[in-house]
């Protein structure tokens, strides 16, 4: 799938995204790596974009933090982290996660507008994540 067939894709969506997000997911249509857009379906090429979207925040964390992110420790427990807002990649972060998520949520999407099999994507994608 090219990269103007994604972006016009997602043009199509109703309801459109908020302006934020939707700038968001044409920058991460614009930056993925052509692996990403190698799929032989929408719904793969969708959540292997979202995927590649989580594993790069996963990475910039790692760099931002210097460590990898402990998982196993409930997402309230925030005793350890910067105060909201002290780190300007913060929003930048959060709004990757939230294009990510669109991007799986999309791949889902047009795994059901086109007839196959969400079980199989979803073990796809659950796979394909490295965190």
């Amino acid at each position: 799938m090219t990269r103007g067939g994604v972006r016009a894709w997602l043009g199509s969506r109703r309801p459109a995204p908020p302006a934020d997000l939707a700038t968001a997911l044409e920058r991460c249509v614009d930056d993925a790596p052509e692996a990403a857009l190698a799929g032989d379906s929408r719904p793969e090429v969708l959540g292997a974009l979202g995927a590649w979207l989580l594993e790069t925040v996963v990475e910039r964390q790692r760099a931002a933090y210097g460590t990898a992110p402990d998982v196993g420790r409930p997402a309230i427990n925030t005793s350890d982290a910067p105060p909201a807002g002290s780190r300007p990649e913060s929003s930048a972060a959060a709004l990757n996660l939230l294009a990510a998520d669109a991007f799986v949520t999309y791949a889902f999407e047009a795994a059901a507008e086109e007839g196959t099999d969400v079980t199989a994507l979803a073990t796809h994608l659950l796979t394909r994540v490295r965190a």
